[in-house]
């Protein structure tokens, strides 16, 4: 551990869930099972929640169509195994995806084609509609450099309340800039954590506004609006009043409340500039792990997500509540 919370792990941690997922579902995974032809599984569970691991070795090697299928056979396959346990509710994925921006088939990016797969499975799982958007858990991707498709599902007994942030379109609202199909996550999910305490698990967070990256070249700029969407989600979460953009202080001390951050940045040469903006916008006490990885668009510099601690309803004054 050095500074103020901030660690550096090595690369191969880029293929796992952060330690906090294992701290809330503690002790070893099963061991791996084949699943048809094509994918590997694995899952652990306890205290109300639970952990599936999917595998589909040699991702890398497939032709479009068949990455395609591969994506929403592993999702189909995680949402099957949630409907034999009480822990049943997805509240955040992580995707580890090989080589996600390589031009493939016909998409300039085979994270487009990753998501044509994952948009089936959700639909098929979850529907359309009201139903979709209440059910859909908050995620992140990245890539890496290994062949291999991974995907990490935590659910809870009970189910997670989506949220968004207003400064962004919802992902699977995105036009077809994105493809032809868009992504499918939400910004973040509020659960109940082990003792009953508000938490808010954020996926993967970005200089994005509206649908669109900003601030491209500037990890300064990029970081910096990262950040301020970071506390509106906060804010979102917690069902205060939309209104103005929050002020310098005011989306302080919303950072505040991040216990954990896993903080994604692009190039090796930006290492230190990262966990220098992380040092001084987290609070000391914030545990904050830095992974390179490839982001799921070329113009991203940085990337973070974490989980943060709500207040209760019943701290705070009667003019701020919902």
């Amino acid at each position: 551990m050095t500074a103020r919370g901030v660690t550096e792990q090595r690369q191969a941690s880029a293929l796992e869930p952060p330690q906090w997922v294992f701290d809330l579902v503690p002790g070893a995974l099963g061991a791996w099972e084949e699943s048809g032809p094509e994918l590997r599984v694995r899952a652990a569970e306890t205290g109300g929640f639970k952990v599936v691991e999917v595998r589909v070795p040699g991702a890398l090697e497939l032709e479009a169509a068949r990455f395609e299928a591969a994506c929403a056979a592993a999702y189909g396959e995680i949402f099957r195994r949630l409907q034999e346990t009480p822990a049943c509710h997805p509240v955040r994925m992580w995707n580890f995806i090989p080589r996600i921006l390589d031009p493939l088939g016909e998409e300039r990016h085979r994270y487009m084609h990753f998501n044509f797969g994952r948009y089936a499975a959700f639909s098929d799982a979850f529907g359309t509609g009201d139903a979709f958007q209440r059910a859909i858990p908050t995620a992140s991707g990245v890539g890496h450099d290994a062949s291999e498709l991974k995907i990490v599902s935590l659910s809870a007994t009970a189910p997670g309340v989506a949220v968004e942030n207003p400064r962004q379109i919802a992902s699977y609202c995105y036009s077809e800039r994105w493809g032809m199909l868009p992504p499918c996550f939400a910004r973040a999910t509020r659960i109940a954590g082990p003792e009953g305490e508000p938490l808010l698990l954020v996926g993967g967070t970005a200089s994005v506004c509206g649908e669109e990256s900003v601030h491209q070249g500037d990890l300064d700029l990029q970081a910096r609006e990262t950040f301020l969407n970071l506390a509106v989600l906060i804010h979102a979460a917690e069902g205060r009043p939309a209104g103005p953009q929050p002020t310098q202080q005011a989306a302080a001390d919303l950072l505040r409340r991040y216990r954990r951050l896993r903080v994604y940045y692009v190039h090796g040469h930006h290492r230190a500039a990262v966990q220098e903006l992380v040092r001084r916008h987290f609070p000391a006490d914030t545990e904050a792990e830095l992974l390179q990885a490839e982001l799921c668009r070329p113009e991203l510099l940085i990337e973070i997500e974490g989980f943060a601690r709500l207040e209760p309803l019943e701290t705070r004054s009667a003019t701020e509540r919902p």
